[in-house]
């Protein structure tokens, strides 16, 4: 019956979603990329246009652009040019993602041309009102979505979200609206989260990206990592990676735990504490967030925790209400006390 009541709730409920999509990234690729396979030069300006567009033009890491730009010579230009990939993912999954691009070149223009990219963002909107189970704050200043061609990826960006348009064409419609409700999430909890605990050191930050990962992974990525990369045909060497990390993840989160309650007691001080965190923070503590949360889940307190998505210390001591009272408790302890001084203040 509680089910019902809120589809019905979700039907009649009145919400906006006013929201710009941006695709001159996208189209920027394609003028560029059509005068490479035509044989023609690219000149100065076209190339300036591409950088220019509104979502290449948010990394400003030269870097990342120049790894866009030559992998685009390699891929749709008449000459190959050798890209170094050993030890650099990053290259790795441009490459690859071209590639896969210009097999699908005609049908991705199409894509482009033709999807309802509005219809996509009020959905994966709906999507997160449902997951949170509760109607979204009018208040919220949702980011702009632009699109473009890099990895097949998106990310959450200080000024928009920016999304890879070739991972969206591959996906189901239900994979791409839950995947965009995964990143809107994290435009919605940062309007209630802190800002200052978050910022105000390393640990707080590592501490509350684990939490606001954890909850997100739960949006679109709740059937577990095996099923979730190979739907979408990532690199295997990347899903490999993330299932190694959840495999270790109650070793990485017990050590965490063990690494806070020393500097909480002075044992160790501030750099060598974030030293050690950072070795076992990867991917944004996806991994790590991901395990609690499933164990908060399978415990039956799936509820308690999206009660309370914004608070990294209700995620931990949620997590905590899971493990066996064994002799590592008062470990355990420690790490919620020294978290609860540190976030009573802001929560």
């Amino acid at each position: 019956m509680r089910n019902l009541f809120f589809l019905l709730f979700l039907i009649t409920s009145s919400f906006t979603f006013a929201q710009n999509v941006d695709l001159s990234s996208v189209d920027e690729f394609f003028k560029i990329t059509y005068k490479l396979k035509n044989g023609e030069e690219i000149s100065d300006n076209d190339w300036n246009n591409f950088e220019k567009s509104k979502a290449y033009a948010i990394f400003t890491n030269k870097y990342i652009i120049d790894i866009a730009k030559l992998s685009i010579r390699n891929v749709f230009g008449s000459c190959n040019i050798n890209i170094d990939n050993s030890n650099n993912l990053l290259k790795t999954l441009v490459l690859a993602n071209y590639e896969e691009i210009n097999y699908n070149y005609s049908s991705l223009k199409t894509f482009r041309d033709n999807y309802d990219f509005e219809s996509l963002i009020y959905n994966a909107k709906s999507r997160l009102q449902s997951f949170l189970m509760c109607e979204l704050d009018s208040s919220v200043e949702w980011k702009p979505v632009y699109f473009l061609f890099l990895s097949k990826d998106g990310q959450d960006r200080d000024s928009a979200i920016v999304i890879d348009l070739n991972l969206i064409y591959k996906m189901t419609e239900e994979e791409r609206i839950n995947f965009l409700a995964h990143e809107f999430f994290h435009v919605y909890r940062a309007h209630f989260e802190h800002h200052e605990f978050n910022y105000a050191n390393d640990i707080n930050f590592v501490i509350d990206m684990i939490a606001n990962e954890g909850i997100a992974d739960q949006i679109d990525k709740y059937m577990g990592y095996d099923q979730y990369f190979s739907n979408f045909g990532k690199s295997k060497e990347l899903a490999s990676e993330f299932k190694q990390l959840y495999n270790n993840a109650p070793k990485d989160i017990e050590y965490l735990q063990t690494t806070i309650a020393q500097y909480a007691a002075n044992q160790i001080d501030k750099d060598t504490c974030i030293d050690r965190l950072i070795g076992i923070y990867k991917y944004n503590g996806h991994a790590l967030g991901f395990y609690i949360s499933n164990q908060i889940i399978k415990a039956g307190l799936r509820d308690e925790m999206i009660k309370e998505f914004h608070n990294p210390y209700e995620f931990f001591r949620l997590y905590s209400l899971t493990l066996p009272k064994d002799e590592k408790s008062s470990l355990n302890d420690d790490f919620l006390l020294f978290l609860k001084a540190e976030t009573e203040l802001y929560y």
